[in-house]
């Protein structure tokens, strides 16, 4: 009856541990919170011409994109307004920021090829993604309490005739 019971309390425990893992290990991006960083990333990225219309456009399938249709109908006191559509990747070319969704980054060698030095502002919901043409990645930043965090590639930025504020540089993993 004892030995039962250790081994109940055991299995109890390391099953436990196991779920508390799995847990930590599946965090997933607040997509609320991504939605306002893109918000930011685009007000405070200068573009050579003035944008008072800006075009946004999501590769794949992203829930972020309906959490920026909310934000943006809310932003009317702004100086610019937004607008955002689900594109493929040879669309890229039509707007003003690109959004590659995390299960779409295979496409992003493509859409950096197809986009080269042209204005566009490249965002991916897959870290390290400034080697394909990335200009801000997001990851979950498992050393901060799994908080949403982001890279940024000023090269490749600049390589795009983009200059972004120090505000969003200082808050970044900067990469190459």
């Amino acid at each position: 009856m004892v030995i039962v019971r250790r081994t109940y309390i055991r299995t109890l425990i390391v099953f436990l541990i196991c779920i508390s893992a799995l847990s930590c290990y599946g965090q997933t991006y607040d997509h609320k919170e991504n939605a306002v960083y893109i918000y930011n990333f685009i007000k405070y990225t200068s573009w050579a011409q003035k944008k008072t219309v800006v075009h946004v456009g999501i590769v794949g399938d992203s829930r972020v994109e309906d959490e920026l249709r909310r934000l943006f109908s809310k932003k009317i006191n702004s100086s610019s307004t937004y607008t955002v559509k689900r594109i493929t990747s040879a669309e890229a070319r039509t707007v003003d920021v690109v959004i590659v969704a995390e299960a779409a980054t295979d496409q992003l060698k493509a859409i950096d090829k197809q986009t080269a030095r042209t204005p566009i502002l490249i965002i991916t919901e897959k870290e390290n993604m400034a080697r394909q043409g990335a200009c801000i990645s997001f990851f979950i930043d498992e050393d901060n309490d799994y908080k949403t965090g982001y890279q940024l590639s000023i090269r490749n930025c600049k390589a795009r005739g983009l200059s972004v504020s120090e505000q969003i540089q200082n808050n970044a993993v900067l990469t190459r």
